[in-house]
């Protein structure tokens, strides 16, 4: 063999394993990420539910209307990967509440949650359903 040979091969050799690591990267990253997105759609489906279940009686003697935006402030959160090791990602929930129709009545609830991923990108993950009274 000659230093010529012994040069290529250590040059394949570094490429091969360069390649390797940025993959692992690209992985683990790719991973994390996806995970955040999990935890984050997982709480404001939380606070979705919470919106879903406050009262909105219009058959009651007086009539309850809970569901308004002014009971749902903007929270912030944690989303909170168990046993990951991460640094905690925190997120912001923002509550929206319109009216659909007046007859039937009908509300629209949406639900954004808004994280920041380390690399700097902000995200929003949103959910949204609709709302009629209670019978």
């Amino acid at each position: 063999m000659t230093l010529v040979e012994v040069v290529v091969a250590l040059f394949v050799t570094t490429l091969a394993i360069l390649g390797i690591v940025q993959g692992y990267h690209y992985a683990t990253n790719s991973a994390e990420k996806a995970a955040l997105y999990q935890a984050a759609n997982a709480r404001a489906m939380e606070r979705l539910e919470e919106t879903r279940s406050a009262r909105w009686d219009l058959a009651a003697p007086t009539k309850v209307d809970q569901v308004v935006a002014s009971n749902f402030p903007p929270k912030s959160v944690v989303m909170d990967l168990s046993g990951s090791g991460a640094v905690a990602t925190m997120a912001s929930l923002q509550t929206e509440i319109s009216q659909v129709s007046l007859d039937p009545p009908l509300k629209r609830i949406r639900v954004n949650c808004i994280w920041t991923h380390r690399n700097g990108q902000v995200i929003t993950n949103s959910v949204e359903t609709l709302r009629a009274p209670d019978q």
